[in-house]
This record gives C-alpha cells, sequence and structure tokens, in this order.
C-alpha cells in the first residue's frame, strides 16, 4: 500500500490595509489563538473524498465505500492546534499518526508520524487542512475496516483520536 499525505495552510494577509485596521486585525487573531491555545485539539470536516482541491474545497464520498483497487483519500482540518509567540514570531508544531485496523479494533497496517509539520512565521497561522491517502491497490481484501488518525500537539502535548468505518468492495 502507498501512502500519500499533504498539507497546506492559509495565513492572514493584510498588506493592502491601514496600520489601525492591521493592528486592530492582528489584536482579534492573537484573542483566537488565545481561545485556540485553550480549547481541546481535534478534527473539523474529516471526510472520506473523492477529490481535494485545497483548504474548505473537497468532494466527500456519499457513502465511505472504496473500491478495493481504489484509493482511500481522506480531508480534515486540525482545529485548535497549539500557537507559540516568541520574539515576533508565531510557531505551531503537530504530527499525525495514521493506521488501519480490523473490524475488532486490531492494528492492520500503521504508519507513525506520517505528517510533521512544523512552522514558524511572523503572521499568524489561522487555518489548516491535511489529507491523508492510501492506494488499496487490490491489497485490502473486501470487508469492513477504521481508518484511524491520531493528532498530537508538539508544543501543547495534547492529542486527539478520530477513528471512521468503512467498507472495501
Amino acid at each position: 500500500m502507498k501512502r500519500f499525505f499533504c498539507l497546506a495552510f492559509l495565513v492572514g494577509l493584510t498588506a493592502s490595509l491601514s496600520l489601525p485596521q492591521e493592528n486592530k486585525i492582528l489584536e482579534l487573531k492573537e484573542k483566537i489563538i488565545e481561545i485556540q491555545n485553550t480549547s481541546e485539539l481535534g478534527f473539523r470536516h474529516f471526510s472520506f473524498c473523492s477529490n481535494i482541491i485545497g483548504f474548505g474545497s473537497y468532494v466527500p464520498l456519499a457513502k465511505p465505500v472504496l473500491d478495493k483497487n481504489g484509493e482511500l483519500l481522506v480531508y480534515y482540518e486540525p482545529v485548535n492546534v497549539f500557537t507559540s509567540k516568541k520574539e515576533g514570531l508565531y510557531e505551531i508544531w503537530y504530527t499525525q499518526d495514521m493506521a488501519l485496523l480490523n473490524t475488532k479494533g486490531e492494528v492492520i497496517q500503521e504508519w507513525p508520524n506520517i505528517l510533521n509539520f512544523h512552522y514558524t512565521t511572523k503572521t499568524p497561522v489561522m487555518d489548516l487542512y491535511a489529507q491523508n491517502s492510501l492506494t488499496l491497490g487490490g491489497q485490502v481484501p473486501a470487508g469492513y475496516y477504521k481508518f484511524k488518525a491520531v493528532l498530537k500537539d508538539k508544543l501543547s502535548g495534547k492529542s486527539a483520536v478520530k477513528a471512521v468505518d468503512f467498507e472495501v468492495r
């Protein structure tokens, strides 16, 4: 089975705004960061997809049913990733594990640290998205499975788990 991951992010840009507007927007972003840093790490819009275009732009499957020769494609947005601010820089850092489980919850295959996103910038990162994919290529027999993703925030020590059932035909 091949594995593939991709991560992108959106950074708020305020270059064309006046200084008072820019300062007000930065103050609001700082408040958002405070809320995110004290909230639970998690997943939003976790979906099996037929296509992922970019942030917030994806085609979810009507049912979590995959062709045994197809691809498992997952879109999600990590939420409340901790942001550290030091010396005018913003830092985020999280990893993601991925696992394929059988109906008994036993691990068939796992990929620790399949994603390792460590980013430092002068502008706060407000939104993130990620995608995971597995090429099934006929290597997974027809049946019922569970896809498990584990986010680990390296700066806060928090983690979040999402497991979703699916079928291979």
